[in-house]
């Protein structure tokens, strides 16, 4: 029997299917990344939105979302593609908020401790000095044993006696001045800024804290400790630049930002 025999192939044959290999997988290889930046694309366009709680205070951080708090930690985070969904409520609630897990970061308090919080370097204000007022002097706090002593919602003031007392929370500062005014309080703690006009002269003061500082306070977690991280690096470059100094314009001096570079 005959054997076929084979004939070997052009070298144009050769040639156009050498070709047509490259573009099979130049084509494959195309289709792969199209459809890559497809199902990805979106994702890498969309700013990450953080929930951001905080109370009411001020001028720092206003009940419609806005207030000075709010713009230097967007200013800080801008580099980061970082968008802030801001929830302003009473302080005892940003703080369930936060502990809870519903929000990434709580504006703002000081520095404190514990495994679920994570404090930057960088603060954003300082507290001033909390104190005591009544309208008769206090010989000394052991004296406010089971007294009634108000301060407002959240705040936590009962902290700073050495004694046990009968705390009654108030949902506004002028509530607490009035109920002392009244008689329905023995002592009220608060900031000296809230002290209405017409009890100035009247009202006795004791101090139970020194000002301190009030930081962002983040979730202790990986991605809570990386957004730290990025607050203090967008903070330092605010601070050289000279923008910190324009974004606090006359809130600058109170908020005690070293004077040196760090």
């Amino acid at each position: 029997m005959a054997l076929a025999r084979c004939q070997p192939q052009s070298r144009s044959q050769h040639k156009q299917q050498h070709s047509s290999q490259w573009r099979g997988f130049f084509g494959a290889g195309l289709y792969a990344v199209l459809v890559v930046i497809f199902l990805c694309g979106p994702a890498l366009s969309q700013a990450k939105t953080i929930t951001v709680v905080a109370g009411a205070w001020g001028d720092f951080s206003k009940a419609d979302g806005t207030g000075l708090y709010f713009d230097v930690l967007r200013a800080a985070l801008a580099q980061s593609d970082i968008e802030l969904n801001i929830r302003v409520t009473n302080w005892k609630r940003a703080k369930q908020m936060f502990y809870a897990g519903r929000a990434d970061v709580l504006l703002a308090d000081f520095r404190g401790s514990g495994d679920r919080r994570f404090v930057p370097l960088w603060h954003l204000n300082m507290d001033p000095p909390v104190l005591l007022f009544t309208l008769q002097a206090v010989r000394d706090l052991q004296s406010l044993q089971g007294k009634a002593v108000g301060w407002m919602l959240g705040y936590d003031f009962g902290d700073y006696l050495p004694v046990r007392v009968n705390g009654i929370e108030v949902s506004a500062e002028k509530f607490g001045f009035d109920m002392l005014q009244y008689g329905r309080l023995d002592a009220y703690i608060s900031y000296q800024y809230n002290v209405p006009d017409e009890l100035r002269t009247r009202l006795k003061q004791r101090q139970l804290a020194a000002a301190q500082a009030l930081y962002p306070v983040f979730q202790n977690t990986f991605a809570g400790r990386q957004l730290a991280a990025d607050f203090d690096r967008g903070m330092q470059r605010l601070y050289q630049s000279g923008r910190l100094q324009q974004l606090y314009a006359t809130y600058y001096q109170t908020a005690a930002f070293p004077p040196a570079q760090r």
